[in-house]
């Protein structure tokens, strides 16, 4: 099996190290595909640092490129790239992907899957959705902050394709990722939206860890006001939500307590953050449905005026 990682980031890197720490059977040949060429070479020549949640810390070979071509055609293609990047990986992709193969798409929020199904690449698509906690301590080091479930489905596929996604996540799963495949991954992808919601844009203008969301009854406040907006404007879709979704922000800001969000990450080293993707998606289908979300447009303005302070300055 030919499985292809595109995007050595936090995920991608969590995801790679994973597998190559514990999956050793069936054997898989497994590839980094990067956009910069001398940060794939020095990902190649150093080896990926990958620290386990348990403390431990391993070094491990690994092969990453910016050429798609020498890697030829993959059987298994994974998306780890931001929201922002998934146009140019989806062009990367193409060059790889045959008929039999299976793009897995992991990105956070839902912008991206008009994006994908419009895309017209060969191959059965699935989509997923993780709660495994990665930081990218350095470019190819990085820590598995903490466990939880990552579910994955098909948007477009044969039985047979269905069959291929369920041996991956039998991989997935021997590799400590806790995966498994379900029928309809949309409610999945939305009850990680409201958690995201409530969590990523807070913590990147306020540049604190999750777990100080409870400590202040305003960020508390402002955290159920967002989580509740986002709730609305899913049930206006049709989609079902689950249990109480401000309860389960509350309870991952808990267990989470010590991590840094991925959008503070981005905010901390300056980079484009996924705010559209997450608020930024409930705000505009928000506005198609005639719905006020006016926590969410906050956030969103918020963030959108810190990342242009960032790349006004030149950071």
């Amino acid at each position: 099996m030919t499985i292809v990682i595109i995007g050595p980031g936090a995920l991608g890197c969590l995801i790679g190290g994973s597998l190559l720490l514990r999956a050793a059977f069936p054997p898989i040949d497994l590839f980094f595909l990067d956009r910069d060429p001398e940060r794939a070479h020095r990902l190649t020549g150093q080896g990926l640092r990958f620290d386990t949640v348990d403390g431990h810390s391993h070094l491990l070979e690994v092969t990453a490129t910016a050429e798609p071509a020498s890697i030829g055609q993959a059987g298994v293609v994974l998306l780890c790239v931001k929201a922002g990047g998934l146009p140019s990986a989806l062009a990367q992709a193409g060059t790889m992907l045959h008929e039999n193969s299976l793009l897995i798409a992991l990105q956070n929020g839902i912008a991206h899957l008009p994006l994908l199904l419009e895309s017209g690449l060969p191959g059965a698509l699935a989509v997923g959705t993780t709660a495994q906690g990665a930081t990218l301590l350095a470019p190819g080091h990085v820590r598995h902050a903490g466990r939880g479930p990552t579910r994955i489905g098909l948007l477009r596929g044969s039985n047979e394709a269905a069959g291929y996604l369920e041996d991956l996540c039998l991989l997935l799963d021997r590799a400590g990722l806790d995966c498994e495949t379900v029928a309809d991954v949309t409610p999945h992808l939305w009850a990680k939206l409201l958690v995201n919601v409530g969590i990523n844009a807070l913590t990147a203008l306020h540049g604190c860890k999750n777990g100080a969301l409870l400590d202040s009854p305003e960020w508390l406040a402002t955290l159920t006001a967002a989580v509740e907006e986002a709730a609305a404007v899913a049930r206006a879709k049709g989609i079902p939500v689950e249990n109480d979704p401000v309860a389960r922000t509350v309870a991952v800001c808990r267990a989470t307590a010590g991590n840094t969000s991925s959008m503070l990450q981005d905010v901390l080293k300056k980079k484009a953050t996924e705010i559209e993707a997450i608020n930024g998606a409930v705000v505009g289908l928000a506005d198609e449905l005639g719905l006020a979300v006016p926590v969410n447009r906050f956030l969103l303005e918020q963030v959108r005026a810190l990342e242009h302070g960032y790349k006004a300055r030149g950071s």
